[in-house]
């Protein structure tokens, strides 16, 4: 019979040596350059259709998008996948882009429905702009996951073999 305490031990080592492993690594990173353009879309939000009042919540939606793929694009392929030199034009960055204008298209059009809904709702602009960002923020999370592994098998594919972990079961 295995005890729980180190049914919980072997869980958290499985955990640090996957966090350690470079498919950990890559994930990590990629997670955390997420975060980092999730948050730097939201305070353009906040700012473009909340403050300013610049444009429809569409386009603030799409602008404050649009401002991250640049950036994002960099993140993603030196830092969570470690290319560096030249990005190859057909392989790296068109596809990339054609991946993050379906993003930006999902965001726009989320942000457009989410005004129109806030409206039926209330009149409080305040309300409405967390409606955009809500939207804006579940768009995206929707793709993450298809990103990452579009990312991950066809941009920036590394020809390697995965490390593996063996374990040994420990019963006591």
């Amino acid at each position: 019979m295995i005890s729980t305490t180190s049914a919980k031990s072997g869980l958290i080592d499985s955990a640090v040596q996957w966090a350690k492993s470079k498919h950990g690594q890559r994930l990590l990173k990629y997670a955390a350059s997420s975060v980092i353009s999730t948050i730097t879309t939201l305070i353009l939000i906040f700012i473009t259709y909340d403050f300013l009042r610049l444009w429809s919540a569409g386009i603030c939606s799409m602008f404050s998008s649009a401002c991250n793929i640049l950036p994002s694009y960099y993140l993603n392929r030196r830092w969570a996948w470690g290319k560096s030199g030249k990005s190859h034009l057909w392989k790296e960055i068109v596809p990339f882009w054609v991946i993050a204008l379906i993003g930006l298209a999902l965001a726009t059009l989320s942000g457009q429905l989410a005004e129109h809904f806030s409206k039926q709702i209330t009149s409080s602009r305040d309300v409405a702009t967390l409606f955009v960002a809500g939207a804006n923020f579940a768009s995206y999370g929707i793709l993450w996951s298809a990103r990452y592994m579009l990312l991950n098998k066809l941009l920036f594919h590394e020809h390697y073999v995965e490390e593996t972990v063996e374990e040994d079961l420990v019963l006591d």
